[in-house]
């Protein structure tokens, strides 16, 4: 571009009013004024023909030298002169909200450290400029949008560290979409807790700010509860405890039935290393509490709690034609009842088995939909003959899973939703599909069980398990980690552990546990539940700040991306001034002011 330039080159012809108007003042005859006592008699002499206009020389005025300006300013206002300008800058900030960010560090946290990093980059924005902060945990949370830096400084101010793992790549992925079509700076502040990660499709100028030094931490990675297999009352417990320190750690674990003292253990642990521990748990404990009797650099890893289910407490909606199949598989677990009839239980439901046809309306809740059509699924056709099916990938309900012998006679070849991901593959199409939607777990199984040799085989059962604990996460197995979706009654209230009364939706599912701690759940029917959320994740414990260099990628030199500015108002906003002027002028010539 030009260093000037003309959006609307075409009015030029507009600058062709100046000579006009000085022509108009070379032809005008010049009168000449003179007193008379009267102008009676001039009533009656004979009218003569007026001179010729002739050319002359323009005289000197200040009306013609405003009319000109007037006429010029006018006319470059119509072509609207522009000049290149840079585009407006646009600064986005990743900020770390994960479990590691809490950590201490002397008299302050690591997030207030990347705080205090983040609120130092919107400094240098022009007025145009505009900056959006992104707060990364288990989900991404918009603080602020391509807001002013001002607002900015408010929302980081509000801002607040959870105790989940970070999403990054999610961070990434939409931060690099932010930047397609603008200039932006990306900044990433972190302490690194997190793998390394592809440098592809990484924003254009994207920079990495570490925080955080290394810190000695004794965590609680690993808390659940299982019935003892021998069918004895009570439950087994058990826990992991790391010593993520550079150096050996003595440490006492403490444990309570309710309010009752199990037996103490007291650990010497290498650096580096974990330790394993159990108890028996006392028939009718509702809750289980573990605790490390030392503080260290992060608190929220040196407690766990488990509310251990009551006999039949919560029940599992079985909508089939030959609900048998289900039932005995679901009766291994102490804390779940299957029921056919929504009425015969007036327990909360934990997931639901639907076989066949889906109703309009889907249940609330977890979802385990048994050869489905309709609602999302179109039938596409069938499959026939499938046997020694691939595993694809590695998820929860494929644990210590082995369906190298399922053999299926006939199941529906199904149009699959991108939230599902295909966990167990025949050659034209998926077996077993397992996803999230609208915050609820859905596994799918394409055939009926009936028509294959799956509920012979050893796996079944173990699927079954599986799919209960996945399902509904509070069955025993363990307490949901922070960022996961705990099934509640539709539209019951939730208060967090910081004291926030949140409302769950119609759809039997609450996303909002980014708070580590005991939630309590008030439901329609009056009954108080309560459900915990455990920070229990090693790689959010280990406070070894890790460098990423391939979060490192500077803006290529003349990448910059400039816009025309054009700056036609000043030159019409000039042309009222001069018109006015110009009008004041010829009045105060004419003696009327």
């Amino acid at each position: 571009m030009n260093p000037l330039d003309l959006l609307n080159p075409g009015a030029w012809w507009g600058l062709l009013s100046v000579p006009a108007l000085v022509l108009l003042y070379m032809l005008r005859p010049r009168s000449r004024r003179k007193a008379v006592p009267s102008l009676r008699l001039w009533r009656e002499l004979p009218q003569v023909e007026r001179p010729t206009p002739r050319l002359r020389r323009p005289p000197l005025s200040w009306l013609l030298l405003l009319q000109a300006l007037l006429l010029g300013a006018g006319a470059f206002a119509l072509m609207r002169p522009a000049v290149p300008a840079p585009a407006a800058r646009h600064v986005i900030v990743l900020l770390d909200t994960s479990g590691s960010m809490q950590a201490r560090e002397g008299s302050t946290s690591r997030f207030e450290v990347g705080r205090a990093e983040a609120a130092k980059l919107p400094d240098n924005l022009r007025v145009n400029d505009r900056a959006t902060l992104l707060g990364v945990g288990p989900g991404i949370t918009t603080a602020c949008s391509a807001c002013t830096a001002g607002d900015f400084q408010l929302a980081l101010r509000e801002m607040q560290p959870g105790a989940g793992r970070a999403d990054w790549p999610a961070a990434l992925a939409l931060a690099t979409g932010l930047a397609a079509d603008q200039d932006v700076s990306t900044y990433i502040i972190s302490d690194g807790a997190f793998d390394p990660l592809s440098a592809d499709n990484l924003p254009p100028d994207t920079h990495f700010i570490s925080v955080g030094s290394p810190a000695a931490n004794r965590a609680i990675t690993a808390l659940s509860a299982r019935r003892p297999p021998n069918g004895t009352a009570g439950y087994s417990a058990y826990a992991r405890v790391e010593n993520t320190s550079p150096n050996p750690a003595s440490l006492l674990v403490q444990a309570l039935a309710d309010t009752v003292p199990l037996p103490s253990r007291n650990l010497n642990i290498p650096a580096g290393g974990h330790a394993d521990v159990t108890w028996q748990v006392p028939d009718g404990t509702l809750k289980l509490t573990v605790s490390l009797g030392e503080g260290d650099a992060l608190a929220a890893d040196n407690s766990a709690v488990l509310f251990l289910p009551g006999e039949g407490q919560d029940r599992v909606l079985v909508h089939s034609d030959h609900p048998d199949l289900y039932m005995r598989a679901l009766l291994g677990y102490h804390g779940l009842q299957p029921v056919t009839d929504t009425l015969k239980s007036e327990a909360a439901t934990a997931f639901t088995i639907w076989e066949g046809a889906l109703p309009a309306t889907l249940p609330p809740g977890g979802l385990l939909l048994v050869n489905p059509s309709g609602g999302p699924f179109a039938v596409q056709g069938d499959l026939a003959g499938v046997g020694g099916p691939e595993i694809v990938g590695r998820h929860p309900l494929l644990a210590d899973l082995d369906l190298r012998a399922l053999y299926v006679d006939k199941a529906s070849k199904l149009g699959v939703p991108s939230w599902l991901d295909s966990l167990v593959q025949a050659p034209n199409g998926p077996l077993l599909l397992a996803g999230e939607r609208d915050g609820r777990r859905i596994a799918v199984l394409t055939f009926d069980p009936r028509d294959s040799n799956l509920p012979k085989l050893a796996a079944f059962p173990l699927l079954m398990a599986n799919m209960a604990d996945w399902l509904y996460p509070q069955a025993g197995v363990g307490a949901l980690h922070p960022g996961d979706a705990a099934p509640v009654p539709p539209g019951s209230i939730v208060t967090t552990p910081t004291g926030r009364k949140i409302a769950a939706g119609e759809e039997g599912v609450f996303g909002d546990t980014g708070e580590v701690g005991i939630y309590s759940v008030e439901a329609g029917n009056g009954k108080p539940g309560l459900f915990a959320v455990n920070m229990a994740d090693g790689r959010e414990s280990d406070l070894t700040p890790i460098g990423h260099p391939e979060l490192e990628r500077a803006a290529v030199a003349g990448s910059m991306q400039v816009v025309t500015q054009d700056f036609w108002l000043p030159f019409a906003a000039a042309a009222l001034l001069l018109a006015g002027g110009e009008w004041l002028l010829y009045c105060l010539k004419r003696g009327r002011i």
